[in-house]
């Protein structure tokens, strides 16, 4: 059991990776054309919403050190309640896979590889994500403790190259709330991340002070993130919702008027090396769910299926930037109920009743 086990710091390092999923290519312009710089507070209310399912977790971890998330819903409701939230979260996963290829693959499309067709993409990712989910949980997080500080590296260049030479400064309150509530709503399928903590919850060595270096590793992203999505606003102001590609555009903006050179090409090693682990780690999430609805299965028949529904989607679905868009925006909103309701309610119940039951044992 514990060959299957990943520490804290592996732990904060794919949370870290998963934040950064959808985040900082299409969302800024997304976000901008919607609520135009006010964007940035979507961005803070839902990385509020992700911190609070981080602290749920950490609450939860505290009470139950041992138990798997799973065996907790089955306890209190049930086996059919178990499989029912398990498929619920392999389809979670299933469709956060898909959108994080697809952007990824229409923006290497567009950018460099013009002429070439989806197969060229998908025998780069598949054998590659598949092997991580493959190789397992411990493995994979060793692999992304080896990455991490070359990915940082490129974050953090990133992060301070893209604010040299702003003057710009756009006009606050061009939206108003209801717009900017709708926008939040639209792009609930970014987020919700965090969900991966529960799914290998009993595999996660927690101990006394641990809670500090995970919000220590969130509080990173969404530091990077906020500064990648106001230095993309700063450069582009009022045509922002042209430049659909964020962390690219802004380092291109820098080469054509900070005399750089071509520090774009940064971002594009800087994207590749995140899809490989956040499409890695949703497939090792998709497989601990699946697993769990259909135990008797192993996870080569979890890889099998991914697979299959993983191909329709990319042939027969989702085929271009507009299709991506219309999925992402008026499709998984409701898949978020899963990470944003469903897990919390539940995480509030099990507090619930081991605070009853602690009650009850002292008196």
């Amino acid at each position: 059991m514990k060959s299957q086990t990943i520490n804290i710091w592996q732990t904060g390092i794919m949370l870290l990776l998963l934040l950064f999923a959808n985040k900082i290519l299409l969302l800024p312009s997304l976000m901008f054309k919607d609520t135009n710089v006010e964007g940035i507070f979507c961005y803070v209310i839902l990385f509020a919403l992700e911190i609070l399912l981080v602290t749920l977790f950490i609450f939860l971890k505290r009470s139950y050190p041992d138990k798997s998330f799973s065996s907790l819903i089955e306890e209190k409701f049930g086996k059919i309640t178990l499989k029912i939230i398990y498929f619920l979260f392999t389809l979670f996963f299933l469709f956060k896979i898909v959108l994080v290829y697809n952007v990824t693959y229409i923006f290497f499309k567009d950018l460099i590889y013009k002429e070439n067709n989806v197969f060229l993409y998908l025998i780069c990712f598949l054998p590659i994500v598949n092997y991580l989910a493959f190789i397992g949980l411990r493995v994979t997080g060793r692999t992304c403790q080896i990455f991490f500080p070359i990915i940082l590296i490129i974050l953090l260049f990133c992060v301070v190259v893209s604010f040299i030479g702003q003057r710009s400064i756009p006009l606050l309150y061009q939206s108003n709330f209801p717009k900017l509530l709708l926008a939040t709503v639209k792009h609930l399928p970014a987020f919700g991340d965090s969900l991966f903590l529960f799914i290998f919850m009993d595999k996660i060595n927690y101990k006394k002070g641990d809670g500090k270096k995970l919000f220590l590793f969130c509080g990173l992203a969404i530091g990077i993130v906020v500064a990648i999505a106001i230095s993309f606003y700063l450069a582009y102001t009022y045509t922002s919702f042209m430049h659909p590609y964020a962390i690219f555009e802004i380092l291109g903006n820098i080469k054509d008027y900070g005399g750089l050179g071509r520090i774009d090409v940064v971002s594009l090693i800087l994207v590749m090396f995140l899809t490989y682990f956040q499409i890695g780690i949703y497939l090792l999430c998709f497989v601990q769910s699946f697993r769990i609805v259909l135990p008797k299965l192993n996870k080569i028949y979890a890889l099998i299926t991914f697979n299959f529904v993983f191909l329709v989607f990319v042939f027969l679905i989702i085929r271009n930037l507009e299709r991506t868009i219309l999925y992402a925006e008026n499709i998984l909103p409701y898949f978020s109920v899963i990470s944003f309701v469903i897990v919390p309610v539940c995480v509030l119940i099990f507090l619930i009743s081991h605070r009853r039951k602690v009650k009850n044992e002292e008196t």
